[in-house]
């Protein structure tokens, strides 16, 4: 038993010394592990899962028919329902209930997601991205960006700004420096939403 001990530790005094006389580990040893995706990644990918037909009307829909802070994809696939005969998309399988519960409600804030979907994909690449970054107009705090159509751009000290409708512009130029902190705040809360 001893002498077998003895043959194995040889055995492996041998193998770490052959490994370090190699030279340098290969590429697959040294290999950094895979970076943690992003919240915009993960929604992706759980997009991705749904047939392309359905994918296009959840990216159009974006948020959740029930919790409308939620964007689809940001806690999976997202669930599709049928109300009425129309495809609704919910943000996870606990909103089911909710939503076949009011099933025209659900169905009134599916339809009026999809008009501001489609609102802000009319915007170049650039101004969609930025305004889906803000969400809301800093005006009318409780319009989604889209809901009144094409969002308005303005700039206020050389910063985009997005309002929902031409009449806010004036309320917005009123107080530049609280508009453009409110902007920030939206934009903030909406990175912090979607990291969650």
């Amino acid at each position: 038993m001893p002498m077998f001990c003895c043959s194995s530790n040889m055995l492996a005094l041998a193998l770490v010394l052959s490994l370090a006389s190699a030279g340098p580990c290969p590429a697959w040893a040294q290999a950094k592990p895979a970076a943690k995706k992003s919240a915009e990644e993960r929604r992706q990918d759980a997009l991705a899962t749904l047939a392309p037909a359905d994918r296009a009307l959840a990216e159009t829909q974006r948020y959740c028919a029930v919790h409308a802070a939620n964007r689809l994809g940001s806690m999976g696939p997202p669930v599709k329902v049928l109300l009425a005969g129309k495809p609704v998309f919910l943000c996870c399988e606990g909103c089911r209930k909710a939503a076949l519960a009011k099933p025209k409600e659900t169905l009134a804030a599916a339809e009026k997601l999809k008009k501001a979907g489609a609102a802000l994909a009319r915007l170049p690449a650039a101004d969609r991205n930025l305004a889906e970054a803000q969400q809301f107009c800093p005006t009318m705090e409780d319009s989604r960006l889209g809901g009144m159509g094409v969002p308005v751009k303005i700039l206020i000290e050389n910063e985009p700004v997005f309002l929902c409708c031409k009449g806010c512009t004036d309320d917005a130029l009123a107080n530049p420096a609280a508009t453009l902190k409110k902007v920030r705040a939206l934009k903030q809360a909406a990175a912090a939403a979607s990291e969650e």
